[in-house]
């Protein structure tokens, strides 16, 4: 088990250098060794493992549920890679990141746009090339696209605002939202941002630009995401991954519990979408972790 730490609030930039390291992640499905304990009932933890100074973040589901996009470091660099949902055939797609990169794949899957803290926001192919500048953002952090590929949400390392960009003009025109968030994620009809503000669970109305608490939470790392159906998310929370169904009253559902142990903890989960998949990272593994099942 190496140890992982990856935040804003508890990293400093990285050095970037221009290498490109492809190995293959390789799977185990007995989920013994994974944070949450494995198989309980039907619910099953799948470990994705990486080669032995290797450790993946920010896992990240293609629109069609077949692939997962995640940041690949190889202590050397950090790189932008996919790999099948089974967690195979990894390969990398750029090597200009660094220990913040974060991703949001294009609504039709052909590319993934990335945050790199030196380089702004930026696109790539899936099917290789180069990447091309998308806009100015310097820090930025957890981006997400809205369902009609319009607006671009992100945050900004070391405590800067939350962020929407307007991707129909050229260039981008960018607002600031004027506050701090973690894990910004559109609803399935675009008109609702959830999202980790200070210690709670929120949901950003982008017309009135309101926030309305969801739940407290004591681990505002553990990130946020929507079912399809619009009234209910899935978050990584300090009694580990729930479902939360939006009320009145809220509901929630623990899917996965968090171990006893204060260090291991859920990091960044996104539904596949069809969901019926979670994947994870934890703090404290190298590995990135898939739950289904539930």
């Amino acid at each position: 088990m190496a140890t992982t730490a990856r935040h804003p609030a508890l990293h400093t930039k990285g050095g970037i250098i221009a290498i490109a390291l492809v190995s293959l992640a390789s799977c185990s499905d007995d989920g013994g060794g994974a944070p949450g304990g494995g198989t309980a009932g039907t619910r099953h933890v799948q470990t994705i493992s990486f080669p032995a100074g290797v450790l993946g973040h920010g896992p990240r589901f293609s629109p069609d549920g077949t692939l997962i996009g995640y940041a690949r470091d190889t202590g050397t660099a950090t790189e932008l890679a996919v790999m099948t949902a089974a967690g195979n055939d990894s390969r990398s797609l750029t090597s200009d990141g660094d220990d913040l990169l974060s991703m949001v794949w294009t609504a039709d899957a052909s590319g993934i746009i990335y945050g790199s803290t030196d380089a702004g926001m930026r696109t790539v192919p899936l099917s290789g090339g180069p990447s091309q500048f998308l806009l100015d953002a310097s820090a930025a952090i957890d981006p997400d696209l809205s369902p009609d590929g319009r607006w671009l949400a992100y945050g900004v390392f070391d405590n800067g605002h939350l962020h929407l960009a307007d991707l129909s003009q050229s260039p981008p025109v960018l607002s600031d939202l004027g506050f701090f968030a973690y894990s910004p994620r559109f609803s399935p009809d675009g008109a609702t941002l959830a999202l980790i503000v200070g210690l709670k669970i929120q949901l950003f109305d982008l017309a009135t630009q309101t926030l309305t608490e969801v739940i407290p939470t004591d681990d505002p790392l553990g990130g946020v995401d929507w079912f399809p159906d619009g009234t209910r998310l899935v978050a990584g929370t300090e009694r580990g991954i729930e479902i939360i169904t939006l009320g009145p009253p809220v509901q929630r559902q623990a899917i996965l519990s968090r171990p006893g142990a204060s260090l291991t903890s859920i990091r960044e989960v996104d539904l596949s979408p069809d969901a019926t998949r979670v994947a994870y990272e934890a703090e404290g593994y190298a590995d990135l972790f898939v739950l289904s099942g539930f």
